[in-house]
């Protein structure tokens, strides 16, 4: 269960080999500015996903949320109540700088810029990147 690995705190031997499974599955840093695509396994929605077994079990990662908590290992605690959102709409990508954790109200309001092909700003989060 993705949910319980994200209140623990992994083991270094864990962290490195999820940190390296990423690695492996993305399309490499790109150029400035540009998505890092997840170029593994897709799920029905189109959103990245990896497989793993963890502590003796198998658990299902969406791509971008693993990406955004191996990043910032140690400074927060991820919560089911809070997304992982990509500020650029795409959902392949898990480029840290195009993720934004915030609560789903937010992530729901991105649609609209998307709707509009313009970001009118979400109060205390990032803009979108169009």
């Amino acid at each position: 269960m993705a949910s319980a690995f994200y209140a623990s705190v992994p083991s270094f031997h864990t962290v490195q080999r999820l940190k390296n499974l990423v690695e492996q599955k993305s399309g490499g840093a790109g150029a400035a500015g540009a998505c890092r695509l997840w170029v593994g396994e897709h799920d029905r929605y189109g959103y990245g996903v990896l497989r793993a077994t963890v502590a003796g079990k198998r658990i299902h990662f969406l791509a971008h949320r693993l990406a955004f908590f191996l990043h910032f290992l140690g400074t927060m605690i991820m919560t089911d109540t809070m997304n992982v959102s990509h500020i650029c709409r795409n959902k392949t990508c898990i480029k840290v700088e195009h993720l934004s954790y915030e609560p789903q109200s937010v992530n729901y309001s991105r649609k609209k810029c998307l709707a509009t092909r313009g970001c009118t700003g979400h109060h205390g989060y990032p803009k979108c990147i169009m």
